[in-house]
Parts: structure tokens; C-alpha cells; sequence
């Protein structure tokens, strides 16, 4: 073969090895697209729901007994009626045997807000809990939704001062309410501490007006409960 010939066919190899190179798909970079365009569509996503025309029933102290507190805006913003047995300085035990004669399968939900009057009278903060633990499963009997509020931060919101009778209240309330969020079973329970100092209004923090919206505001929220328009 001449030199000519030679030099010849060596031109068109290259030639064609160069247009083979550029008809070739870029793999590389078309996994990367397909990547990119990947949605995770395992991770579950929070449901808005309507409660309105569910029954409602609110167990506490003085807490939950403010006319047109924080129950009274749960309910009537999310469209439910309700009943509040709530008194003022009542104990666990109290809202125990109130538990008792009032929950029953008419209620749709029970909500459950104690235990200040408990830590306040040096009761150990286990005994409080476990009475809260048996309102919880008479819910269950009656196929109620338990929901436990857990309450203010009391070690910012409760200023005892020099009232020596208070001094170990806000550590003693501090463990009952971190008892109820590691021990309560079969309730849905809601650490409220959303309250600050400026919405108390009183050293144990009996909420203002601000108080009671930014609880109510707090509930509905972590509950997924639709706000009626």
C-alpha cells in the first residue's frame, strides 16, 4: 500500500471514531438528571381535620376553669361543643373521680390539664402522673381521645420570690410535666410551653387573656384541628 493510501485511511478512522463519540448517549449525565427528579414520597405528612360537631370534654383546676380560656377557644374555633368540669384548686385526685363520673362514649375527646395543685402541696410527682395515666384509660374504655396538657414552663414563669413555702414548686412541676411527656401512654400530650412571663398573671402564672389564646393557638396547631373559617 502507498504511503498516500495509508495516510488516507488513518484520516477517516479518526473521523469516525470522533462522530461515533458524539452520537453516544452521556450516561453520566443522564443518571444525574433521573436523580434530581427523584420525590421522596415515604415520609407522611401532617392532615388538617375538621372536628366540628365533636363532643368535647375538659378535666382540670383553676387552670382551665377561666370563663372563655383556652378550652372555650379550642372548642369554639374548631366548630366542637363541649363541657368543662374544671375547678379551681382541685387536686389529681379530684380530677380522677370527676373523670370517673363524667367520661363516656358521647365524647369524642377528653382533655386533661392538672397537676399544679399536686406539686404545690409537695405531692411526689409520680402519684399525680399515674392519676392522670388512669383518666387516660378510662378514655380508652370509653373510646375517648385522651389529650394531656402538660402546661407553662414553670421555671420561667413562676416567680415564687421570697415565699418560702413555693421555693421547690417550679422543680417539682418541671419533673411531673417531664414524667407525663416520658410515661403517658395512649394519650396524645402537648408540652404548652409557648407561655411566657409577660402572660402570666399572677407568681404561679394564672394566664391573662394573651396566655389563654397563645395555648389555644398551640393545641389546635400540634392536634392538626381545622380552624372554622
Amino acid at each position: 500500500m502507498k504511503l498516500r493510501d495509508s495516510l488516507i485511511l488513518i484520516v477517516l478512522s479518526l473521523g469516525f471514531s470522533w462522530l461515533i463519540l458524539q452520537t453516544t448517549p452521556a450516561v453520566q449525565g443522564t443518571t444525574t438528571l433521573k436523580q434530581s427528579t427523584v420525590v421522596d414520597i415515604t415520609k407522611p405528612q401532617d392532615t388538617i381535620h375538621s372536628v366540628k360537631g365533636k363532643k368535647a370534654l375538659f378535666i382540670g383546676d383553676s387552670h382551665t376553669a377561666f370563663d372563655f380560656g383556652w378550652q372555650h377557644q379550642v372548642a369554639t374555633k374548631t366548630g366542637m361543643s363541649y363541657l368543662n368540669t374544671a375547678v379551681g384548686g382541685k387536686q389529681t385526685t379530684w380530677m380522677l373521680e370527676t373523670a370517673k363520673q363524667n367520661i363516656n362514649s358521647g365524647f369524642d375527646y377528653c382533655f386533661i390539664y392538672g397537676g399544679a395543685n399536686d406539686m404545690a402541696g409537695n405531692r411526689a410527682p409520680i402519684k399525680a402522673v399515674r392519676n392522670i395515666q388512669r383518666i387516660v384509660d378510662l378514655c380508652k374504655i370509653h373510646n375517648v381521645k385522651a389529650v394531656v396538657i402538660t402546661g407553662f414552663d414553670p421555671l420561667t414563669c413562676v416567680k415564687v420570690g421570697n415565699r418560702k413555702a413555693y421555693r421547690e414548686y417550679p422543680q417539682r412541676y418541671a419533673r411531673f410535666q417531664q414524667l407525663l411527656i416520658d410515661s403517658i401512654h395512649g394519650a396524645e400530650v402537648i408540652k404548652t410551653h409557648c407561655i411566657s412571663r409577660t402572660d402570666c398573671g399572677d407568681f404561679l402564672c394564672h394566664m391573662t387573656a394573651s396566655g389563654h389564646k397563645k395555648m389555644a393557638a398551640k393545641i389546635i396547631s400540634d392536634l392538626n384541628f381545622a380552624v372554622l373559617k
